[in-house]
């Protein structure tokens, strides 16, 4: 079967802040007295959190309908390490991306505050900037491993693919742990749909598409599509919090979020090409700051943005079999970052606190900020794929990408002597793969096949008023990626498959440069590379005692990383980002879906995994062989489900289900000793919900409570998550 040319563009820009987790790598601290913002300990290779720590996600907007959706993945018969979640059921709940990835064995998904808070992905022991998150195929975010990919509704999302330690050859982007891509619905036809929700804390999200197709020439099956695509999310966040540095809870008084994208487009089918795709986008957020260690008032960050795109489709280019898809979108966004306030808080009453005549900031003393940044960025992506028959096909697909960047301190326009805001430049990237794809003997066997290569170049202008110069204004960079995937169906309901690939990590652009204040320029830093394998076994069993069907599976995966990136924040002067200790990851997952009879259906997965460094750096004291911190080492997830339809009517349908999850406890630093106290609680949560539906599914209401036991839960280890909370949505299709 000939793949489907697909290829999308986050159009609107939404930015989140990050207090404490822009990752490169792990979390860690060595402190044992509490910490405030001002000396919060900052992760092991990270820099001090400061309020220019924005993370600006260039194309975060949803589906355009300008575009195709990707072709679908059948786990029962790719080679690939992936697994597939389909969304459609949870498109009548209020479920968020994060939540129903999380749901998935081997991901853990850590969220920092509510909604609109960013989320961290860890696959398989990697986050951060080694898991990336793309949309359609395309990447999303910025490179900074920081998403608040809850944005798009549930309701835009027609399944989600989650790669684990593998990055397929024809997502042309880099990364080691894996990817995150979120492939949005396309409505086939002339209709309208749209959701609802209202939930705890004041949340209110809204969505809305609507699709109308004109039939030029029948005879030609020309037709014109026309449509638009909304959302808006809402919440005032302020749920009560705890953190392990205080006796008490409060409540987040100051973490209000909303964010909102419009996107009209135009398809013409078979006109000159079988599709060709316009599209816009608009749209914005607005995020007051908030704190974890006290008081926050003022401070706040905002972001809008727009884009234009244009999609190119055509089959049977040439020759048959032949297939080509080209995209080229085109984005700006602006966002700032606003700490002004001429208080400061030193806890959470109002009693005690610092007022000076100046501004001074009020997320860390003496830190104000006011940094505004636009970007513009290019994008080209393409993909050619030809078949040769239906059972060997050859994929080339590809990313041109170029960024600018405008950053600029208002603070030290007016006089401050340091300016925060970063280097001013620019980025031109090259990602490009070649996947070859065979099956033997009735497709028992298949085997998937790839190289890619990646190549970077990145400039920098220096500014007036850094405390360090660039020591070098531009670096390039050039590697290569490989890979290898196989499965053998043993017989019809046994399979097993094994893979391998060499992928990479390139430095960012802060990680080259520095900030010209913290940070210094580091442009001979090599990539992140990592040797990833992975084993596994799948059973579907049909028609056995007392059950109607069973899924099992199995994987096993050992990952080998090294020329892994640090930072010393320990120093006392302007350090550089340097490569250093790698990292030894094994672990294995098990997966059971079952389903009882018509009406039952159970699901259980669970994931045991160790990440230790591989040898010593007593620049930081890491011994070889230590727990690498703040990685979930063991967690499991559950589910049960009872469903009936034409309940009270014909083509009614009534769901009522329980979500589970345990997360053992884990460690907060580099594990020195089983007595040392500074760890992560183990949790378990649960939640409950029911969904009705009728006239097949046109009109659906459901309600649901997560946390229902209202346990404590920390998702990160600065602050506890919310605790019992419901939603109610009513969804509409006409």
């Amino acid at each position: 079967m000939n793949k489907k040319i697909t290829f999308s563009v986050a159009l609107c820009s939404a930015c989140v802040f990050a207090q404490t987790d822009e990752v490169t790598s792990y979390d860690d601290a060595f402190f044992d007295e509490p910490a405030t913002v001002a000396d919060e300990p900052a992760a092991v290779g990270e820099k001090p959190s400061k309020p220019s720590d924005v993370t600006v996600l260039d194309g975060l907007s949803v589906e355009d309908e300008s575009e195709a959706e990707a072709t679908p993945v059948d786990t029962k018969t790719k080679a690939e390490s992936v697994k597939v979640l389909d969304t459609k059921e949870l498109q009548g709940s209020s479920a968020t991306i994060a939540e129903a990835t999380n749901r998935s064995s081997g991901v853990k998904v850590r969220q920092s505050g509510g909604l609109g808070g960013e989320s961290k992905i860890n696959i398989r022991g990697m986050e951060g900037k080694n898991v990336k998150v793309l949309v359609d195929g395309v990447p999303v975010d910025n490179g900074n491993g920081s998403l608040s990919i809850n944005d798009i509704p549930i309701d835009k999302v027609d399944r989600i693919e989650v790669y684990k330690s593998y990055v397929p050859e024809r997502f042309a982007t880099d990364g080691m742990g894996g990817v995150i891509n979120v492939v949005t619905k396309n409505l086939f036809e002339s209709s309208i749909t749209g959701s609802y929700s209202f939930g705890s804390f004041n949340t209110h999200k809204a969505s809305l598409d609507a699709k109308y197709v004109w039939v030029a020439d029948s005879a030609k099956q020309r037709t014109v599509e026309t449509g638009i695509s909304a959302y808006y999310n809402y919440s005032d966040n302020d749920y009560e919090f705890t953190t392990p540095y205080m006796d008490t809870t409060v409540t987040r008084e100051h973490d209000r979020y909303y964010s909102y994208s419009i996107s009209p487009f135009v398809n013409l089918n078979n006109f000159w090409f079988d599709r060709i795709s316009l599209g816009a986008s608009f749209g914005g957020m607005n995020k007051e700051i908030q704190s974890t260690a006290h008081r926050v008032e003022d401070a706040f960050a905002e972001a809008w943005g727009y884009g234009v795109s244009l999609g190119l489709e055509k089959k049977d280019l040439f020759v048959k079999g032949l297939s080509a898809g080209l995209s080229l979108n085109f984005n700006y966004a602006k966002d700032q970052v606003v700490d002004t306030s001429h208080v400061y808080y030193y806890g959470w009453d109002k009693t005690n606190f610092k007022e000076s005549k100046g501004v001074s900031g009020e997320i860390s003393m003496g830190s104000a900020t006011f940094i505004e940044r636009e970007n513009y960025t290019l994008t080209m992506p393409w993909n050619v794929d030809y078949a040769f028959n239906e059972n060997h096909s050859l994929t080339w697909s590809g990313l041109y990408r170029y960024e600018s960047q405008d950053p600029v301190d208002k603070l030290a326009a007016k006089g401050q002597l340091l300016n925060n805001a970063g280097f001013p430049g620019y980025s031109h990237s090259v990602v490009t793969g070649i996947s070859l794809e065979n099956n033997f003997w009735d497709k028992r066997i298949q085997n998937v096949a790839g190289i890619k290569a990646y190549y970077y170049s990145i400039k920098a202008d220096d500014v007036d008023g850094k405390l360090k110069r660039l020591t070098d204004d531009d670096a390039t960079n050039k590697d290569i990626g490989y890979s290898e995937n196989i499965r053998v169906k043993i017989i019809e309901s046994l399979a097993l498959k094994g893979g391998y690939q060499h992928s990479l990590r390139f430095p960012t652009r802060e990680e080259i440069f520095g900030d010209g204040v913290y940070v210094q320029c580091a442009p001979n830093l090599k990539p992140e590379k990592s040797d990833n394998f992975t084993a596994g076994a799948e059973l579907d069993l049909d028609k056995i005692p007392l059950l109607l069907k069973m899924h099992l599976e199995f994987n096993w995966f050992y990952l080998l990383m090294e020329d892994r990136i640090y930072w010393n924040n320990y120093a006392s002067v302007p350090r550089p980002y340097y490569n250093s200790v790698g990292t030894i990851t094994s672990g294995f997952e098990i997966d059971a879906a079952i389903d009882v009879n018509e009406y039952v259906a159970l699901s259980f997965n669970l994931t045991k995994q160790d990440a230790e460094s591989r040898e010593a750096d007593m620049s930081f004291g890491i011994a070889k062989g230590l727990t690498v911190p703040n990685t979930p080492t063991f967690y499991m997830n559950f589910g049960a489900e009872f469903h009936i339809g034409d309940l009270f009517f014909r083509d009614d349908f009534f769901k009522l289900y329980w979500f589970a999850n345990y997360t053992d406890e884990y460690y907060y630093g580099w594990k020195v000793s089983a007595k040392q106290d500074r760890t992560i609680p183990s949790s378990f949560s649960q939640d409950l919900g029911v969904e009705y539906s009728i006239m097949a599914n046109k009109l659906s209401w459901s309600f649901e409570v997560k946390n229902f036991t209202d346990e404590l839960v920390y998702d990160k280890y600065g602050e506890s998550k919310p605790g019992r909370t419901f939603a109610t949505k009513i969804k509409f299709s006409l």
